[in-house]
């Protein structure tokens, strides 16, 4: 769907919101519908990309200059930990050029503990396989970094497989960039904001809520700092882990 086919069932089937002067006007539910994509991306986390490999800047550093990395990362020798684009939520896959394996991760400070002790600062080849036949991980912490055991001891590029948001606002005349089964969804977040408006002849709490819940019925809960934390590792990492024979 058109952002603007998605303001005119607003307008008409939810809001009743259809003579001039509207109490919403169009750039305001234009920017509802925009945030229900963030929200249905950090809820959902419907857009996996492995093929993008910057992201747009924000509106402070539009252009090339303000791009950060989304899915290629070039690698420094002896740099260890980068900083990725604030567009990513989560780093789910990370393999360099001339591997045939993705590095394990992202991992907990525990695993990499437990997968080299004084890891931090130690430089050497990225998925050496000589600490105990496994290859070396990385970590992705909140903040948007991503950082190697090993760090790397020579230049070199890592393609990601990242969740992320959108790289853009979408116009009225564009289309969200989630998969457009997700579109109709978005509309209940943008009423739930419409009728949040603190106006006497806009501001609806039961209306409000009652949209909201059917925006969380089909995106879930928005995960709060901390769970968020926990999702980039303790579910990525719900994967059978080897161990001695034995233990």
């Amino acid at each position: 769907m058109i952002a603007k086919d998605m303001i005119q069932f607003l307008r008409e089937d939810i809001l009743d919101d259809v003579n001039l002067p509207y109490l919403w006007p169009d750039t305001e539910l234009l920017r509802y519908l925009n945030y229900a994509e963030v929200q249905a991306c950090r809820r959902g986390h419907l857009l996996i990309d492995e093929t993008t490999a910057n992201d747009s800047g924000t509106a402070a550093t539009a252009g090339t200059l303000g791009q950060k990395p989304l899915c290629t990362l070039t690698l420094v020798a002896g740099q260890a930990t980068y900083n990725l684009s604030p567009k990513i939520l989560m780093v789910k896959r990370c393999q360099l050029a001339g591997m045939s394996y993705p590095l394990t991760g992202p991992l907990t400070y525990v695993e990499a503990d437990e997968l080299m002790s004084g890891w931090r600062g130690t430089s050497g080849t990225v998925g050496t396989s000589g600490l105990g036949g496994f290859p070396s991980g990385f970590l992705n912490e909140p903040g948007n970094t991503i950082t190697f055991l090993l760090a790397p001891s020579a230049s070199g590029t890592a393609y990601l497989t990242v969740v992320r948001l959108p790289l853009m606002s979408f116009a009225i005349d564009g289309s969200p960039e989630i998969p457009e089964s997700y579109h109709e969804g978005l509309i209940n977040w943008a009423a739930h904001l419409a009728y949040m408006k603190a106006d006497s002849e806009t501001n609806n709490a039961n209306r409000a809520a009652y949209y909201e819940q059917i925006f969380t019925d089909q995106f879930g809960h928005l995960p709060n700092a901390k769970s968020e934390r926990l999702r980039k590792t303790i579910m990525m990492n719900t994967r059978m882990r080897p161990r001695p024979f034995g233990s």
